[in-house]
């Protein structure tokens, strides 16, 4: 939603830092005397009669007074109400669930005491910026924050050695209640309701290897679809290297819906980042006019090295070079009797090869199928190529990248491939 004028929005001072001003912005209490301004922007949203009767059913449904609520709690306040209930299109009986469930994982995760985790954990939250670099680079045309996250400089080795999962939830946790904070913060410095951030996300550099971050990025997109809906304007992936899409596979079944919609993906920084978010906020290396200093450093090198370097040895199923007038085959495996899905992503630096891939099933399956072989592709001189199979037996998937048809030129195949077992949420997506 977009219910308000870009012109009454107001960014970062003029030569400040913009992460500094942010950082400001949450070290500074909020005082009480300022919440009251928070109580009187539903009426900003622009709800029409039928969803502010709506919205007044769901705060009597969950025993809310109308008034006397603090709005500054990020639970029981009105753009909290209001964001569960957009998140579910206006569906009571939807919103009161997630709503509910959302208040019991508060709970549960003991959220309240983020304040005095915070303190025990100084030194890790600090290290969390140079292994996970992001920062936020102003506020767009409509007064959200903008958030840039570079992906691609997390050094994956040392991230993985350093967080544990439940460690790296509960950073999540703490930067997801910042978050709300400094919206909230927003709203009162800008006399309107700012429900949402604009999330741009630089993928340069990401190989393979980054399928080891999953499990991170699994967790913590979880929390988010259930219990922060709505906080996200649009998410822009911006240089994205050809390994995404199977990185994207991976994660969606844990992305809510509505998310997916706002997320633009591009090879390099599509048009729209620069309509919403504004020159300049947008950072001299992704064209815009912001002197800003890009979180992990220079744009062009990696924390592994130069980004054409990034998918080598273990990193790929297949990097070869596949000579004239010859084939490479490679077969990846499923052991597992229930099945489950194959993912894989194919790319040549240059020209082109045949794709097949033929499935053979094993077990009793294979034994019905005399172990015949089954066609599943037959891309015919392609220069990449994408896709996921399901399966529900054991069995081997076999990949021939065939180059036969050339007599003088050897091709460079590189190709991703990952399996998710039958009981797995990616197979199931």
């Amino acid at each position: 939603f977009v219910f308000w004028d870009a012109a009454m929005s107001a960014s970062v001072p003029p030569g400040e830092d913009p992460m500094a001003f942010y950082e400001k912005i949450l070290r500074e209490p909020i005082r009480p005397e300022d919440t009251k301004d928070l109580g009187s922007m539903l009426p900003m949203l622009k709800l029409t009669k039928k969803q502010m009767a709506l919205f007044e059913k769901f705060k009597e449904t969950l025993g809310i007074p109308k008034t006397g609520v603090p709005q500054y709690s990020g639970v029981r306040d009105d753009i909290t109400l209001f964001r569960f209930l957009s998140g579910k299109q206006w569906v009571v009986k939807d919103a009161l669930k997630q709503y509910r469930a959302m208040v019991k994982w508060r709970k549960e995760a003991k959220i309240d005491e983020l304040g005095e985790w915070e303190k025990k954990n100084e030194d890790r939250i600090q290290l969390s910026k140079r292994l996970y670099p992001s920062a936020f680079c102003g506020d767009d045309k409509y007064g959200r924050p903008v958030v840039i996250t570079r992906m691609g400089k997390t050094p994956i080795k040392e991230f993985v050695e350093t967080y544990t999962i439940e460690e790296w939830h509960m950073q999540h946790n703490w930067r997801m209640e910042k978050t709300i904070e400094l919206l909230r913060k927003r709203s009162i410095a800008l006399k309107k309701p700012i429900t949402q951030l604009i999330v741009i996300v630089d993928m340069e550099g990401i190989g393979f290897s980054y399928r080891h971050m999953m499990p991170y990025m699994q967790a913590t997109s979880g929390v988010d679809k259930q219990n922060y809906p709505e906080i996200v304007g649009n998410i822009f992936a911006i240089n994205t290297p050809w390994i995404v899409p199977i990185i994207f596979k991976v994660l969606s079944p844990f992305i809510d819906p509505r998310t997916k919609e706002k997320i633009i993906v591009s090879s390099s920084v599509d048009p729209k980042v620069m309509e919403i978010v504004g020159e300049s906020v947008m950072p001299v290396a992704y064209g815009g006019k912001s002197t800003m200093k890009l979180p992990g450093g220079d744009a062009k090198e990696s924390p592994e090295g130069k980004y054409e370097e990034d998918a080598k040895g273990d990193d790929l199923a297949v990097d070869q070079s596949v000579a004239a007038s010859s084939t490479y085959t490679f077969v990846k495996t499923c052991t597992d009797p229930s099945g489950g899905k194959f993912l894989w992503a194919m790319r040549l630096r240059a020209l082109d090869v045949t794709l097949r891939i033929e499935w053979t099933p094993g077990g009793a399956e294979g034994a019905r199928a005399q172990a015949r072989p089954v066609c599943v592709v037959n891309a015919q001189r392609v220069n990449h190529h994408e896709g996921e199979f399901e399966v529900k037996s054991s069995g081997s998937l076999k990949f021939t990248f065939d180059n036969s048809y050339s007599f003088f030129r050897s091709k460079e195949v590189q190709c991703a491939i990952d399996f998710f077992p039958a009981d797995s949420k990616e197979a199931a997506a």
